[in-house]
């Protein structure tokens, strides 16, 4: 089996809920690749790790497998495959306790989207953002970066202008 399809039959194990069988097979897959310097499959490979990684709760791991994507894609210049490691990394890091840096990763994500054109990552990811300054207390932060959500969906004019009302009062808009 080459690279590819061992990578799509993980992803099969993935998705029908064998996830350690799944990480099993990525593992040795992105080694392979890493060896190879096929960077761009080890970069896909390596996010895929990670995802299995969270989901099993190897928190520290799955961690380490976004960092290692994360500077994969942008040696590569690939700003989607970028974002897509930050956001995972940046759920990682809030699930682990480390929201500082979860919120300035779900941040540089959404720019990297934006960038990308993917606006509805981009929504996603503002929204991960928006909800987690809200829950640390930081209201009119979240309403702007909830501003930034409804922006990259094209989101109701009239809300967003209600939205604005706090943040003009303050003159941060």
């Amino acid at each position: 089996m080459d690279a590819k399809e061992t990578h799509a039959q993980a992803l099969k194990l993935f998705r029908d809920g064998s996830v350690d069988e799944a990480a099993a097979m990525l593992e040795p897959l992105r080694a392979d690749l890493i060896a190879q310097k096929d960077e761009g499959q080890a970069a896909e490979v390596g996010n895929d790790l990670g995802v299995a990684y969270y989901r099993l709760g190897r928190l520290d791991a799955a961690r380490d497998a976004f960092e290692q994507s994360r500077n994969l894609f942008e040696k590569l210049g690939n700003a989607s495959g970028q974002a897509r490691a930050l956001g995972n990394l940046a759920q990682a890091q809030s699930r682990s306790g480390d929201k500082a840096a979860a919120e300035k990763n779900y941040a540089r994500a959404a720019e990297l989207f934006h960038d990308a054109g993917e606006k509805q990552f981009e929504f996603d990811t503002y929204r991960a953002l928006s909800q987690m300054q809200m829950q640390r207390g930081r209201w009119l932060e979240s309403l702007a970066t909830y501003d930034h959500a409804l922006a990259a969906k094209g989101g109701s004019g009239a809300f967003r202008a209600f939205l604005k009302i706090p943040l003009k009062l303050i003159g941060l808009r």
